[in-house]
């Protein structure tokens, strides 16, 4: 195997019955007639068994089925967060120390997502899907049981490293099914339902305890959501890495094999590992990237921070929240997600279609990058509004609003982001999609560690206006940087095309 480089990126070349071809990961594809390969520059616009093609209801409940797993994610990894309390007292242990058992799976995530891209290049979407997610299942029921808090976190370690392939294998989908217009609109839809999920699920869980008064029936809620979500991928998950040739999706028969990763691809295994893991590497440290990936670590960091820490908050004076109040406020999270989405949705509709078409003339993968800049405004408000309002200690409605506005930023921006890097690279949606996702769960993991010292050293207000300076100022640095590299990439294809053309 070997390597070149051109204009569009660096492509893999694999050395097959005496021929050699490149390969991109998940576009080269391995044809019955003569089992030569080839690359699919585009599907036949008449094969029904082309997932752009099939029925609108195929597409939705496969939809359904994916915005049900990714739910559970970011929800199932931070189902826990409003049941440190009563795990604190039956493990003799701190609150803030319980609350860490959070950290692990969070940042495991992370690189459970890195690690499932080779396998979705080489398997395909549909087993990479389902295994995991019977493998959580598992991991979660396990945690109803266990008997100490070493063992509990584990657990959730587990979950967080399998529970993640939603997350990465949720933008593929989207590129196999739809159309590039259609990419923003299904990647909002699709984003918004597992950013809602670490402010929602805790919520429920919340409401449970209250309920029951035992954190382990929590869990065994969250083992039916699994249980249910499992369910619906055996009912309406499809391979949909395309494959004109063989149109591995024609029968039943084939379909079952497709669970178990026979004839998805039909591409060498070993060698597409081999490619996909150097593209993954090579990808990650592409200046673009890895600047908005940087920039999604931040963005993440102080919303999660939040999330994960509430709790020591809200049950303190002077607020001295019972559970359902603690569960309850989570919902300003969700309503500062759903915000978070309507913008997104409009923002990508008119940045496209808008100025009578002219940039739709000269279109740029960049443009949807300036869909950060209202959000990042609202996060930067929303951490000086919820800081400002613990220090002083007043209402929870200063909280609640201080939440809203912090997650309209976090949720905009991850869209606006998300966007730009499969319009940037869409024949590696895996790749690029693990990679922010990566990103993201590693300020996630941090915050939970150093912002209860933090606080106590510094005070409250000072801890949250730094955060809301080091987020205006590296969505300035980072996203500005990369609309800069666009803008200048482009002017030298502009002017390489004029020299050519004289």
């Amino acid at each position: 195997m070997s390597t070149y480089s051109s204009s569009s990126g660096t492509y893999y070349e694999l050395e097959m019955s005496g021929k050699t071809i490149p390969m991109q990961s998940t576009v080269v594809v391995i044809r019955n007639d003569g089992d030569e390969p080839s690359i699919l520059e585009g599907e036949d616009a008449v094969d029904s068994h082309s997932p752009k093609n099939w029925s609108p209801w195929k597409k939705r409940l496969l939809f359904l089925a994916l915005m049900s797993s990714s739910i559970l994610a970011d929800g199932g990894m931070t189902w826990g967060a409003t049941l440190v309390v009563p795990q604190a007292f039956e493990w003799n242990t701190s609150i803030n120390h319980s609350a860490t058992s959070l950290n692990y799976g969070i940042l495991l995530q992370g690189f459970g997502g890195i690690i499932a891209v080779p396998f979705i290049d080489a398997y395909g979407r549909l087993p990479v899907w389902l295994y995991p997610q019977i493998i959580t299942l598992g991991v979660v029921l396990g945690c109803v049981y266990a008997q100490s808090w070493s063992v509990f976190t584990a657990l959730r370690a587990l979950q967080g490293l399998f529970g993640t392939v939603p997350q990465v294998i949720g933008l593929p989908i989207i590129h196999d099914m739809y159309s590039p217009d259609e990419w923003p609109r299904y990647i909002n839809i699709w984003g918004t339902t597992f950013l809602v999920g670490p402010f929602l699920f805790p919520a429920l869980a919340g409401y449970i305890l209250d309920g029951s008064d035992s954190w382990r029936d929590c869990f065994k809620v969250l083992t039916g959501f699994y249980g249910f979500s499992t369910l619906l991928i055996l009912a309406f998950g499809y391979e949909t890495f395309y494959n004109g040739a063989t149109s591995t999706q024609s029968n039943s028969s084939r379909r079952i094999k497709s669970f178990f990763g026979v004839g998805n691809t039909n591409l060498p295994k070993s060698s597409t590992l081999a490619a996909s893991t150097l593209n993954l590497i090579k990808l990650t440290f592409t200046p673009p990237i890895l600047l908005v990936g940087l920039s999604t670590m931040i963005n993440f960091t102080w919303p999660i921070g939040i999330t994960t820490t509430v709790d020591s908050f809200v049950r303190a004076p002077p607020y001295l929240f019972d559970d359902v109040e603690d569960a309850s406020i989570r919902f300003a999270g969700v309503i500062g997600a759903l915000l978070g989405f309507c913008f997104g949705y409009f923002f990508n509709e008119w940045i496209y279609n808008g100025s009578n078409g002219s940039r739709k003339a000269h279109w740029r993968s960049e443009y949807r990058l300036h869909g950060v800049w209202f959000p990042i405004g609202s996060m930067v408000c929303g951490l000086l509004t919820y800081g400002l309002t613990l220090h002083y200690g007043k209402s929870w409605v200063g909280l609640a609003f201080g939440w809203i506005m912090v997650n309209i930023g976090l949720v905009g921006s991850m869209v606006a982001i998300t966007a730009y890097v499969l319009e940037k690279h869409p024949q590696h949606s895996a790749v690029v999609s693990a990679i922010i996702n990566m990103w993201r769960t590693c300020g996630g993991f941090a915050v939970g560690y150093f912002q209860p010292s933090w606080i106590q050293r510094d005070g409250i207000a000072a801890v949250f206006a730094t955060q809301a300076a080091v987020v205006a100022v590296c969505a300035v640095l980072l996203i500005g940087s990369t609309i800069w590299l666009g803008r200048r990439t482009a002017r030298g294809k502009v002017g390489s095309e004029s020299t050519v053309g004289a």
